[in-house]
């Protein structure tokens, strides 16, 4: 290691110590609306880590967007090397949670730990792996560091780094690029994802366009078929449109749009579900004062044939929604937030509707756009318009349900592309024993 690295190293290892407890004192304030950020501390310290078995491979995604690509990615890999260990781990509540939800025989889970020395060490202690795969844009410099220490390569697949991103990196590239050299590749998303990460590393970062495993999106077994019994439940014939991932203004706007909606159709159902569950007590009070008739996931099992909004106030059913809707507004896009997995929805066919914020799926959002699946927005009044249009008309819907479907079709083949780069860097498979001729 370069004496540099070391440096930018040891001066980022002081300062987390200093503000470990602003850090502390954070998230208990986020725990007032979410509990689950004061639940399982020892895990946030590198302590009580499921016992794994060494040499098998810990995949990290921070929130619960990366956990669809994460829990991908882990499906296949066990079907391919069954012998080997899984530890899939999370930084977010809702991130942890998804991944409980599908965690299968074989695969463990953990939060990962505060990026400091002590609880790093403790961590890779526990899980020796033999690899560690991290999903996105998830530098943590003294975790990297610890597994360079530790020898665990690490890789780095469908690799994002939005120049919003970029630019804060670039102002401390000399702890980033010590951080990198514990990479041993970047499976990058696109070829703008790429050059970033080759101007923040040292030279020889072994950065490769690979694609995003978002793209390989197809519905969970038994999704179809809970949409089917829930859309049943709505009313087959009425038109039902939601507005997922959404944050403040977006449920407000969506609202607006929506009464507009029922000017021309009346029996229009909007399903809306905030991105974080902290939000869901505010938006609950929202709906309240709206004067519409509102059924709520917590309190109903299913939106009935009265319901002009259901708030899905729950994690993890969002895509058996997808597939009871006839289209989809995603949020993070009128709000400035830089919008939110949009193939989700088109994996079920939906035209997708969002605001003009997506700078955090440039990619995505123009492979979309150009297949005429994704429809921009601006305000309640264009989101009514383009929703009325497309709730009337199923050649419109049948347009954008082909562009969909052929954009998600496009993506199959970047699982492949990504274990491509995985497998080199797995340990051999174990020889079987050879059974004793008597």
């Amino acid at each position: 290691m370069l004496l540099s690295d070391k440096a930018a190293l040891g001066a980022y290892g002081a300062l987390s110590w200093i503000a470990a407890p602003a850090l502390c004192g954070h998230m208990l304030a986020r725990s007032v609306r979410d509990p689950g950020w004061r639940k399982r501390l020892p895990e946030r310290w590198g302590a009580r880590v499921p016992a794994v078995p060494a040499g098998g491979v810990w995949l990290h995604g921070s929130s619960l967007g990366e956990v669809v690509a994460l829990s991908i990615l882990a499906g296949e890999l066990e079907r391919r090397r069954p012998d080997l260990p899984l530890l899939l781990t999370a930084f977010t509540p809702a991130g942890s949670a998804a991944i409980q939800r599908g965690l299968r025989e074989g695969q463990s889970h953990s939060l990962l730990p505060f990026d400091l020395g002590l609880a790093n060490r403790r961590f890779l202690r526990a899980v020796r792996p033999a690899l560690g795969v991290i999903l996105e844009t998830e530098i943590w410099p003294g975790l990297y560091a610890a597994c360079r220490s530790a020898g665990v390569p690490l890789l780095i697949a469908s690799a994002r780094l939005a120049e919003r991103s970029y630019r804060r990196y670039r102002k401390v590239r000399p702890l980033i690029a010590a951080a990198l050299s514990a990479v041993r590749v970047v499976g990058a998303q696109t070829e703008e994802d790429a050059e970033r990460f080759r101007a923040l590393g040292h030279d020889g970062l072994d950065v490769r366009v690979s694609g995003n495993l978002k793209f390989h999106c197809r519905p969970q077994a038994g999704v179809l078929e809970r949409g089917a019994e829930l859309r049943a439940a709505m009313g087959a014939a009425r038109p039902v449109w939601i507005a997922a991932s959404t944050h403040e203004p977006e449920e407000q706007i969506a609202l607006l749009a929506q009464r507009r909606l029922l000017d021309e159709r009346p029996d229009a159902l909007l399903i809306l579900a905030p991105r974080h569950r902290e939000r869901f007590a505010a938006v609950r009070s929202c709906l309240r004062q709206s004067g519409l008739r509102v059924a709520m996931r917590s309190r109903h099992n299913a939106p009935d044939a009265q319901t002009q909004v259901f708030l899905l106030d729950s994690l993890g059913e969002m895509t058996a929604f997808y597939a009871a809707s006839d289209l989809a507004f995603v949020g993070g896009s009128i709000a400035p937030k830089g919008g939110h997995n949009l193939l989700e929805p088109a994996a079920f066919g939906l035209p997708v509707l969002a605001g003009p914020h997506l700078f955090n799926t440039p990619q995505t959002a123009r492979l979309l756009s150009d297949a005429g699946a994704l429809l921009r927005v601006r305000d309640a009044s264009e989101l009514a318009g383009l929703a009325a249009r497309l709730l009337e008309s199923e050649e419109a819907r049948r347009s954008a349900r082909e562009g969909a479907r052929s954009c998600v079709a496009a993506g199959q083949a970047v699982l492949d592309r990504t274990l491509g780069l995985i497998e080199p860097l797995l340990p051999a498979p174990k020889a079987r024993p050879v059974p004793s001729s008597g």
